[in-house]
């Protein structure tokens, strides 16, 4: 009873640390979680890398993108004109989750903490679960939705077509309060110190107290204020129908400046700090000065601009009505780059570690950037929930389907009764049927022969296992991560250094403390398990199960004992899980992201109590203990899905 008291303590230590470790993990990524970035609506991303126009992959939908991409957690969020909201992974562009509602979605996205909030012309706006696109909540406006929601502090502010600013309770989607102007509201809130500041069709910008919907005060203009404020620095900037782009003192609402554009000013300004960046109807993309509105630069496009810009690193990016995507020197406004789509882009771009997403008319989602090694060195890899279940899933239904049919039977064909696999038996050749029973056994061969060899020395199977392991670990792990093949040698020689530590070290310890206690344990190829892992890397971008399995020798072989080499495999990997993330917390991102990956994929499959895995040799000595440690890391799985 002491050791099994002094074991739960010593697993609950060990839990506690790698999940405080994987708890306070940095973001992988500046996350651009709502219309033009955050709740001022600034449009500024974070970051240092050029984006390159490279396409990394596009997805498509059924209808026309007017929606602006929100990205987080390694997901892209957007609406389409076909009614539904897609949830893609930012990687790969692979379908997460779809969500219809009943009218087209033009309003952008908002993620805050696991929830997606958007409007949608069917006249509601809409609250889902960000992993799984399961409505949460749906609230009924009096007309179209295409205002793009804002959440603070618990509440969501939007505005409707019926002329109402909503703010509306995150959980549950009740009414806080309601805030009547005169014509529709298409304008975006954005909400700072405590302030809701929105446009209105009614020709007014309003300054509304977060709090309680209350004026605070409202401008009127010369027309009609479609495009959404983007308040920075005290100022509350946006522009209008009357031909300009107004800059108002955000606590008075003070006219500061205005500056005459040559056609209506629909998007959402982007703000700098010195520099204010507008796009307009006649074309033109506008560089003004913060503080006193004189144009700095223009420059031309073909067409209508209807996109918000974004800028990062010195580089403004915004689309037009011509198809194209452009990339601009902030300081003067020539081109660098330039992306043709099939159709008009009045998608506002969102950017996320050196990738541009946005939609456009032509119905695709693009993702523009680098496809050099560097960028994806420095991101880490977390498979999307669903994904992950799907293959954990795969796995622990495969291997349980395997184990019940051949406890029948050591034959795997006398499954099938006992006359037709007498008959089989006289109709299959033996080496087949041996093949056969190696390749979907999960029980035969667990056991055998003692050597003749020295303790520390692998033998020829073992080298074979161990050189297996080690490439399909790196290979299954670059694989996972880039969205290119020609991706992959940049990552390989990292990821080749990381398998050898995750799959060979904790393998080979427990080998030789069994062979050290007199029971010769070698390592083996598992066709089962490679099958396995080739169809969860290939089919969820997950890879799981293992390729490899221990094989001991029966007559020394006592449960306490391989209970005991199989627990202080899944320990070693535990602790090996502590280690990277300490390498990833010092800047070792490639590696560091590399073997924390495979070290919680791999002590999670390790626990599963079915032969040949060793939670299996576990579950037979002590229930109690296998529930502890099966418990300890699917909570450490769980954690570094939806935390890292």
């Amino acid at each position: 009873m002491k050791g099994r008291t002094s074991l739960t303590v010593r697993l609950g230590l060990l839990f506690m640390i790698v999940l405080i470790g994987l708890v306070s993990l940095p973001l992988a990524s500046a996350d651009w979680p709502m219309f033009h970035s955050d709740t001022s609506h600034s449009g500024v991303g974070v970051g240092n890398s050029t984006i390159n126009p490279s396409l990394l992959w596009r997805h498509s939908t059924g209808n026309q993108i007017w929606s602006s991409p929100a990205v987080a957690n390694g997901v892209v969020y957007i609406g389409s004109s076909d009614g539904n909201v897609y949830a893609l992974n930012a990687s790969t562009g692979t379908t997460v989750w779809t969500y219809a509602t009943g009218g087209e979605v033009r309003s952008s996205p908002a993620v805050v903490a696991g929830t997606v909030y958007v409007g949608s012309m069917d006249n509601k706006v809409y609250a889902l679960s960000a992993s799984t696109g399961s409505l949460i909540w749906s609230f009924v406006t009096g007309n179209y939705t295409d205002s793009s929601p804002t959440v603070v502090g618990g509440v969501v502010y939007i505005g409707s077509l019926d002329g109402n600013v909503y703010a509306l309770n995150a959980v549950n989607g009740s009414v806080i309060w309601t805030y009547t102007t005169g014509n529709a509201v298409v304008s975006s809130p954005a909400v700072v110190n405590g302030v809701v500041f929105v446009g209105s069709m009614d020709h007014n910008v309003y300054a509304l107290n977060a709090l309680t919907g209350s004026l605070v005060w409202n401008y009127t203009t010369g027309g009609g204020v479609y495009s959404s404020p983007a308040v920075v620095g005290g100022v509350v900037y946006a522009g209008t129908w009357d031909y300009s782009v107004y800059a108002l003192n955000s606590s008075t609402g003070a006219k500061l400046w205005s500056y005459a554009t040559g056609n209506y000013a629909n998007a959402c300004p982007a703000v700098d700090g010195k520099t204010v960046y507008v796009g307009s109807r006649d074309g033109k993309v506008y560089a003004l000065n913060a503080s006193s509105g004189g144009l700095i630069w223009s420059f031309t496009t073909s067409n209508i601009i209807g996109s918000s810009p974004a800028v990062i690193n010195g580089v403004i990016y915004i689309g037009s009505t011509d198809g194209k995507v452009y990339a601009l020197n902030a300081s003067n406004g020539v081109e660098i780059w330039s992306y043709q789509t099939s159709g008009g882009v009045v998608s506002s771009p969102a950017i996320v570690d050196g990738v541009i997403y946005f939609g456009s008319w032509d119905g695709y989602v693009y993702a523009l950037g680098s496809t050099s090694g560097l960028s994806l060195l420095q991101q880490v890899w977390v498979p999307q929930p669903l994904n992950a279940a799907e293959a954990v899933g795969i796995t622990a239904v495969a291997l349980g389907a395997v184990s019940v049919v051949l406890s029948f039977a050591s034959n795997p064909l006398s499954a099938l009764g006992e006359q037709a696999g007498e008959k089989a038996e006289g109709l299959v050749p033996d080496n087949l049927k041996e093949w056969l029973g190696d390749v979907i056994s999960s029980k035969q061969k667990t056991e055998i022969e003692k050597k003749n060899a020295p303790l520390l020395r692998p033998t020829k199977p073992e080298v074979l296992a161990y050189t297996t392991l080690i490439i399909l670990l790196a290979v299954a792990f670059s694989y996972v991560k880039v969205s290119s093949l020609d991706q992959i040698w940049a990552l390989l020689p990292v990821f080749f250094g990381t398998s050898i530590l995750v799959g060979l070290v904790q393998k080979y310890v427990s080998i030789v403390f069994l062979r050290r206690r007199g029971v010769w344990s070698e390592h083996r190829i598992w066709p089962l398990g490679f099958i396995l892992f080739v169809i969860t890397t290939f089919a969820f971008k997950v890879p799981f199960s293992s390729p490899t399995r221990s094989a001991h020798q029966s007559t020394a072989a006592t449960e306490r004992l391989l209970a005991r080499a199989a627990g202080l495999e899944i320990l070693i990997g535990l602790a090996f899980t502590g280690l990277f993330y300490l390498l990833l917390r010092g800047g070792f991102t490639a590696i560091g992201g590399a073997g924390l990956a495979m070290c919680v994929i791999g002590s999670l499959s390790g626990t599963f109590p079915v032969k040949p895995m060793s939670g299996k040799d576990i579950f037979d000595y002590s229930k109690r203990r296998w529930a502890e440690l099966f418990m300890i890391t699917i909570v450490v799985f769980g954690a570094w899905l939806y935390l890292v």
